[in-house]
C-alpha cells in the first residue's frame, strides 16, 4: 500500500507538469500575436503544434510502454520535456516564431508521453471502473493546478502592455518549468513504479492496434477524445484573445486575460476534485453526459447574449458576460478527459497500453485550434462557441449511446 501511495504521488506530479506546460501556450498566444504581428489563426500555432505532437508520439509511446514499462517511458518523457521547454525559452532570445513553434511541438511530444503513462497506471491502481475513474479524476485535479499556475504568473509578468509584450517576458515561467522537469526526473528515477502491463517480449503491437479498434466503444471514444482537446484548451485560449484584443469593447488587458485563464483552470480543478469525491457514486457515463450538456448550454448563451459588462465584486474590473459564461465551462470540462479515457479503454484487458497510446495520439485534435482561429478571424471570436458546442454534441452522444459495451464483440484478450 505504501508503495502504491508513492507511485500515485509520482503520477500526480507528472500530470501537474502536463497542465503547467500545456496551459502555458494559451496565454502566450497573445504575446506571440503582438511580437510577431500574427493573426488569431497564427497565434494558435503554438497550441496546435503542441497537440499535433500527440499524433506522432501517442501510438509509438504506447508501444514503448508495453515493452519497456512505466518507469522508462516516464523518464524519457521528462527528458523530452526539458528539451521542449528549453527550445521555447531559446525562441525568446532568438526572437524566432519558428523556434517557438518547434519548442511547442517538442514539449507536446513530452506531454503526450506523460499522459500515455500516467492515466492507465492511475486507472489500474484504482481498480478500474468507478474506482479507477475516481483516481484519474484526482490526478486531473493536479493537472488543473498546474494549468492554473502558469497563465496566472504569465499574466502578471506581461501586465497591461500586451502590444509591447515579448516572449522573453515569460522567461521566469519557462525557467521554473525547466527546474520542475529536472526535479521530476530525479523523483521518478528514485521511485519504485509497478509494471502491471510490461511485456518485454511482446510480438508486433500492430496486431493490438487493430484488435482495439474492433471494440465499438473504443473507436467512438477515440474520436470523442480527438474532438475534446480543442474544446478544453480552445475555450480558455479564446477567452484570453477576447479580453486582450485592443480596440474592442471587450478589452481588459493581459493581467485580466491571464487571470481568467487561471480562473478557468481553477474551476476545472474544483470540478475534478469534486468528481474524485463523487467518482465512486456516479459512473463516468453519467458525469460525461451531464458535463457536456452543461457546457453546450453555456456556450450557446455566450454566443447569443447581448454584450454587457459585469462588475467583479471587490475590484474595479468589469468583465464581458460572454467571457464569464465561457470561463464557467471549466466546471463541466473538468471531468471529460478522465471520463472519456476510462469509458474508451474499459474492458480492453492487455490492450490497455496500446489503446492508451492510440487515445493520446488523438489528443492531436487540439491542432484544430488553428482552424477555430480561422473561423474567428472571419466571423469574430465568439463564433468559436458554436464550433465548440458542435464538438461537445458528439461527446454527449458518446456518453449517452456510444460508450455502451454490451455489444462490443468477443472479450478482450488477457
Amino acid at each position: 500500500m505504501k508503495g502504491n501511495k508513492l507511485t500515485i504521488a509520482v503520477m500526480f506530479g507528472m500530470v501537474f507538469m502536463v497542465g503547467f506546460v500545456t496551459m502555458f501556450t494559451g496565454p502566450l498566444a497573445a504575446v506571440v500575436k503582438a511580437q510577431f504581428g500574427a493573426s488569431n489563426a497564427l497565434s494558435q500555432f503554438g497550441s496546435s503544434a503542441n497537440f499535433l505532437a500527440y499524433l506522432f508520439m501517442g501510438l509509438p509511446c504506447g508501444m514503448v510502454l508495453k515493452r519497456r514499462g512505466y518507469k522508462f517511458t516516464s523518464l524519457a518523457a521528462v527528458s523530452v520535456g526539458i528539451l521542449g521547454v528549453a527550445l521555447q525559452l531559446l525562441s525568446g532570445f532568438a526572437a524566432s516564431f519558428a523556434v517557438y513553434v518547434a519548442g511547442a511541438f517538442v514539449a507536446g511530444l513530452s506531454m503526450c508521453m506523460l499522459n500515455t503513462t500516467a492515466n492507465p497506471l492511475l486507472n489500474t491502481l484504482g481498480g478500474g471502473g468507478n474506482g479507477g475513474n475516481r483516481l484519474v479524476q484526482y490526478g486531473c485535479t493536479f493537472n488543473s493546478l498546474g494549468g492554473m499556475t502558469s497563465p496566472l504568473v504569465l499574466g502578471f509578468l506581461i501586465g497591461h502592455a500586451v502590444a509591447k509584450a515579448n516572449v522573453l517576458d515569460a522567461l521566469p515561467v519557462q525557467a521554473a518549468a525547466l527546474v520542475f522537469f529536472v526535479f521530476g526526473f530525479v523523483v521518478i528515477l528514485r521511485a519504485d513504479i509497478p509494471e502491471p502491463h510490461l511485456e518485454p517480449d511482446a510480438p508486433s503491437p500492430w496486431r493490438d492496434v487493430f484488435a482495439a479498434f474492433k471494440f465499438r466503444h473504443f473507436a467512438l471514444g477515440a474520436l470523442a477524445m480527438f474532438l475534446f482537446e480543442p474544446v478544453e484548451c480552445g475555450i480558455c485560449n479564446m477567452v484570453n484573445l477576447y479580453l486582450t484584443a485592443e480596440g474592442t469593447p471587450a478589452y481588459a488587458g493581459a493581467v485580466v486575460g491571464g487571470a481568467m485563464v487561471s480562473a478557468y483552470c481553477a474551476l476545472m480543478m474544483a470540478g475534478r476534485f469534486g468528481a474524485g469525491m463523487l467518482g465512486g457514486r456516479f459512473s463516468p457515463r453519467t458525469m460525461l453526459a451531464a458535463s457536456a450538456a452543461f457546457c453546450i448550454a453555456l456556450l450557446a448563451a455566450a454566443a447569443t447574449v447581448p454584450f454587457a459588462k459585469v462588475p467583479v465584486p471587490f475590484s474595479s474590473v468589469s468583465l464581458p458576460l460572454p467571457a464569464i459564461l465561457m470561463t464557467l465551462c471549466g466546471l463541466g470540462i473538468a471531468v471529460m478527459f478522465g471520463s472519456i479515457f476510462n469509458l474508451a479503454t474499459e474492458g480492453l484487458g492487455r490492450l490497455v497500453p496500446v489503446a492508451s497510446g492510440i487515445t493520446m495520439s488523438l489528443v492531436s485534435g487540439g491542432a484544430l485550434l488553428a482552424v477555430v482561429g480561422v473561423v474567428t478571424d472571419r466571423f469574430g471570436i465568439l463564433s468559436c462557441c458554436w464550433v465548440f458546442a458542435a464538438f461537445l454534441g458528439y461527446i454527449l452522444f458518446f456518453a449517452v449511446a456510444g460508450s455502451a459495451t454490451e455489444r462490443r464483440g468477443p472479450a478482450a484478450p488477457r
